[in-house]
This record gives structure tokens, C-alpha cells and sequence, in this order.
């Protein structure tokens, strides 16, 4: 049932003390305006509603907004204090528009040059966790976890990660790191969501039994199943609209806890012990999922769901 929405506090996985807060803030979107351009004082909205939910977790990339996003969440921890806050970024894509062949891959150039445009656009020295974007296909696995180390050991990073990867590679990358007595592959990022659960076959398992704290993006589907939730608001009392179990089952859950469907949709991320990173474009759309916060499924709604 709703508790008071405030944000639980848990741990990075199993192989880290760190404490996040059970939702991230992805900024993809944070501040952009549908012409394009970015709206720092909608973004920073969002920021502090999000760090006065008791927030502390921040995803974020040296390609969104073409850096945009970074600068953005860095003017936020000027003025918030740093310690409070946790800060995830990828590198890989490159925030340049036309980059040389060179700057792009999850290789170790790559990867010194982006750290340091990010830790300047965020305005801060380190970053708490740090991984490539997507596995580019090419670059050898001890390149990425003696990269990773390298950064730990100079103080730039605290955890390493590894976003977009497949199974076998992370499994890789994190027994590598361990015979080696390198810095350890503390969390992954996938996609993650009740329309996109092909992390269940391979990836959950895997970060079980490694210990990897999980972020999932696009819980919502990119908004998809929100477009879903809504046409069957729409349609259920008339008989209108062909059948969508997973609609009807979200909606009949949210109706007995007294939340929005989208709501339980978010709560069922978290009960998979994955941490759902949020895309608003302000605090606006940001404010309808934070009240997932405080949404606790029975075993049995999961079941269903």
C-alpha cells in the first residue's frame, strides 16, 4: 500500500556499501523543450523535487543533450552539496556532434578524454559511478576493466559499471576484475520494464549471483505502456478497445491500493530489485512517478503482474 512516498535507502548491490535511493533520476530528457533547446530552471525543478523526495541517485551521460544534461545536474550540486547526491554517467557516445573515429567505443582513449569533459561539466572531481555506454563490439573486456581500475585508482571514480552489455561479457568483465584484484564491476544498466523483460532470462540472474546493483531504464516503456494505461482508462467502462491483459492487471491493482496504474507498474521494477531510472521532461512529469515511492505489491499482485 502508499506509504508516505518518501524514498527508500539501499544498497548498490552486494558488492558495495554504497546506499542509493531505491528510483534514479535519468536526465535524457530533463529540461528539454519540444524545440529542442533546454530549460535549466524546469530542469532544476525537477532536481530539487526529486532531492526533497529524499533522492539521491542521478543518471546521467556525456551524450545527453550533447552534454546539456551534465551541465545542468552540475549547476544543481553547486548549490545542493555534493556528498548528498549520487552521480552515474557513460561515456561512449560522445557529446560532439561530428566526433573523429577515435573518440567514440568503450575503449580507454574514449574513456579518459570523457571522464574529464564530464567531471568539468558536472563540476565536481569524481564520479560515483562510471561506465560505457554500450558494448561498442570491439574493444577487449581487459581494456575496459584495467580503464575502469585506472580511473578508481586515480581517484576519479568510485564504482565502475557497464551499461548495455550482454550477460556473457559482464560476466566476464566482473571475474576479470576479481582474479586480477581489480576495482569490481559494481552495477549494470539494461532496460527494464513490464513491456521489456528480457533481462529476466539471463542478466537478474547473472547480477544475483555476482552481486550487481541494477538500473533499469525505460520502465514505462519510453511511455508506451503509459499510452496503453490511458486508451484502457478510456475504454473499460464502455466494452470499447481490443483486450490488454497487462493494462487491465495494472489498472485493478491500482484501483485496490489507491495509486495510478503507471504507479504499480514502477513498484513492480522495484520488487525485482531494479532500480527504475526515471526520464520527466520537468517536475511536472516527474511528480506522477514519484508517488510510486510509496507503493509496496503484495507477492500475490506480483504473481499477476
Amino acid at each position: 500500500m502508499p506509504d508516505d512516498g518518501k524514498m527508500e535507502q539501499r544498497r548498490l548491490g552486494s558488492r558495495t556499501g554504497l546506499r542509493v535511493s531505491s528510483f534514479a533520476l535519468g536526465t535524457g530528457r530533463l529540461g528539454t523543450t519540444r524545440d529542442g533547446g533546454s530549460d535549466a530552471a524546469a530542469a532544476r525543478c525537477a532536481l530539487e523535487r526529486f532531492a526533497d523526495a529524499g533522492e539521491t541517485l542521478t543518471d546521467t551521460s556525456s551524450a545527453y543533450q550533447q552534454g546539456r544534461a551534465e551541465s545542468l545536474v552540475g549547476d544543481f550540486l553547486g548549490g545542493a552539496g555534493r556528498d548528498r547526491c549520487v552521480v552515474a554517467s557513460k561515456y561512449g557516445r560522445t557529446p560532439l556532434a561530428a566526433p573523429p573515429p577515435a573518440s567514440v567505443g568503450a575503449h580507454r582513449k574514449a574513456m579518459r578524454v570523457e571522464v574529464e569533459g564530464s567531471l568539468r561539466r558536472l563540476r565536481t572531481d569524481y564520479l560515483d559511478i562510471y561506465m560505457p555506454h554500450f558494448d561498442d563490439g570491439e574493444t577487449p573486456t581487459d581494456e575496459i576493466v584495467t580503464g575502469l581500475d585506472d580511473l578508481v585508482r586515480a581517484g576519479k571514480v568510485v564504482h565502475p559499471g557497464l551499461s548495455n552489455f550482454p550477460a556473457w561479457r559482464i560476466a566476464s568483465a566482473s571475474m576479470l576484475a576479481e582474479l586480477r584484484a581489480l576495482a569490481s564491476i559494481a552495477a549494470v544498466q539494461l532496460e527494464y520494464g513490464l513491456l521489456s523483460r528480457e533481462a529476466d532470462r539471463e542478466h537478474l540472474p547473472l547480477a544475483v549471483a555476482h552481486g550487481l546493483g541494477v538500473m533499469g531504464y525505460s520502465p514505462l516503456a519510453g511511455g508506451a505502456l503509459t499510452a496503453r494505461l490511458k486508451e484502457r482508462l478510456e475504454t473499460r467502462h464502455d466494452g470499447r478497445g481490443a483486450d490488454d491483459p497487462i493494462a487491465d492487471a495494472l489498472v485493478t491493482i491500482g484501483s485496490d491500493l489507491g495509486c495510478e496504474p503507471s504507479a504499480v507498474a514502477l513498484a513492480w521494477v522495484v520488487a525485482h530489485d531494479v532500480i527504475p531510472i526515471l526520464g520527466p521532461r520537468d517536475a511536472d512529469q516527474l511528480a506522477g512517478s514519484l508517488a510510486a515511492a510509496g507503493v509496496r505489491l503484495s507477492p500475490a499482485q506480483v504473481e499477476v503482474l
